[in-house]
């Protein structure tokens, strides 16, 4: 190759270099996890797999949240005491369901302003399909808890305890 050829090729220096499609997608993303087909390993798993037909795999009971398009699926879900709920992720990324106040919820973007785990729980859901992709935690007292997603600031949900 001669010199002109290699001095006509375009180069990526400084900002665009580290642009990248995967670090872009890894930024705007937000979490932590495995990236879709990351991997072309298959998995072993009785869980329904991301392909599966949408009406097969998010089949919603009455006690489950599903996350979907980066939100809590209900976003508000009342059951009486003694109410086991689950979390199941939907997505092919990861999550967390962390109990504590959130707020400062800007209305144009519904990105929270504020967030404070309390404890309570603090589960990261598996990417969908993955071993690790649900959680479950019962409600012995009545009261609201609100919870959130630590990563994705649109992720805020409350579940209501009745007596």
């Amino acid at each position: 190759m001669s010199t002109t050829a290699r001095e006509s090729r375009p180069r990526l220096t400084g900002l665009a270099a580290a642009l990248t499609l995967p670090a872009l997608l890894i930024a705007l993303t937000g979490c932590s996890g495995s990236m879709p087909g990351a991997s072309d390993e298959p998995s072993e798993t009785s869980e329904p797999s991301a392909s599966a037909p949408a009406e097969e795999s998010m089949e919603q009971g009455d006690d489950e949240v599903i996350t979907i398009g980066l939100q809590f699926m209900p976003e508000t879900i009342t059951v009486p005491v003694g109410t086991t709920v689950t979390w199941r992720n939907g997505e092919t990324i990861g999550h967390t369901v962390t109990s504590g106040a959130w707020g400062d919820v800007n209305e144009s973007t519904g990105l929270r302003g504020s967030q404070t785990a309390d404890g309570l729980f603090d589960h990261a859901l598996a990417p969908m399909g993955q071993e690790g992709d649900t959680f479950s935690f019962t409600f012995d007292e009545a009261g609201e808890y609100p919870y959130f997603c630590q990563p994705h600031l649109t992720m805020n949900a409350m579940v209501i305890v009745e007596e």
